[in-house]
């Protein structure tokens, strides 16, 4: 996998910082946020087949894919971000390398293999169903909107402008792509000792709102990761990130203050 497009957000010179968003977003999904937030020189990466980098010819493990372009990025020590999708890859990336986490936030995290066999495993597998048969079938707007659909928070398919309709459409083939890692664990990640063995502070963030499945896998993860804390924003669903940014900076600086991670406190943000 060949080097992803990157923004570099923030104020140089503060805490480091690499961001990977979720599917169907890019990096500058970030910019909102990281405007409320105490100052960090954040690496914005546009995930494979997002924004400026290029759609890979053939996905294979889309999950391990992602943590693989990830890697190239995270030069230095640094504070890893993710939402969704990126924090799913974000976390495969930080549990295979983990001196390139200062630490770790994971903001509803689609690693469903760890809440396999909590209640809302199940249903939330058959809510996906009409998903997954739509990309087989090659009905990959239809697709675009199934997936829109899963989670509160998610713009209507039917507001967007045909080419933003266009690029979703396109990009459900990898969604289709994230079954072995996000399910299947191809990654194994939740082999004994992987997690268990993870030393730097984790912040899980997801929101009031959210779909169920967000919950159980947060909760599922904050359970192995021995540094690792749950937050829930309020009246969020699954876009905190973009719909609620003040409310998730926020929480985010409180835990970096809790956990002794670099602020830079008397900078004023900047985010160009």
């Amino acid at each position: 996998m060949s080097g992803l497009h990157s923004l570099r957000l923030g104020t140089p010179g503060a805490p480091p910082a690499v961001l990977a968003h979720c599917f169907l977003g890019n990096g500058g999904s970030w910019r909102r946020m990281l405007a409320a937030m105490a100052p960090l020189d954040a690496l914005s990466l546009d995930l494979p087949g997002h924004g400026g980098s290029a759609m890979p010819d053939d996905p294979g493990d889309f999950h391990a894919l992602t943590a693989a372009a990830i890697a190239l990025h995270v030069a230095r020590p640094s504070l890893l971000v993710g939402h969704s999708f990126g924090a799913a890859s974000m976390l495969r990336h930080a549990l295979g390398n983990p001196a390139t986490a200062t630490g770790l936030v994971l903001i509803e995290p689609v690693f469903f293999a760890a809440a396999r066999g909590t209640p809302a495993f199940a249903p939330y597998r058959a809510s996906e169903r009409a998903l997954h048969a739509a990309v087989r079938a090659g009905d990959l707007d239809v697709a675009a909107r199934e997936f829109l659909a899963l989670n509160p928070g998610s713009p209507d398919w039917d507001a967007l402008p045909p080419p933003v309709q266009r690029q979703m459409a396109a990009q459900m083939r990898l969604v289709a792509a994230t079954e072995a890692g996000l399910f299947g664990d191809s990654g194994g990640l939740c082999a004994p000792g992987v997690m268990e063995g993870f030393d730097p502070p984790v912040l899980l963030m997801v929101g009031s709102d959210t779909t169920p499945i967000f919950h159980a896998t947060a909760n599922a993860l904050a359970q192995r990761l021995p540094r690792a804390e749950v937050v829930v924003v309020a009246g969020a669903g699954h876009m905190a990130p973009i719909t609620h940014p003040a409310d998730t900076a926020r929480a985010i600086d409180a835990w970096r203050r809790r956990t002794g991670q670099p602020l830079a406190e008397t900078e004023t943000p900047c985010v160009g």
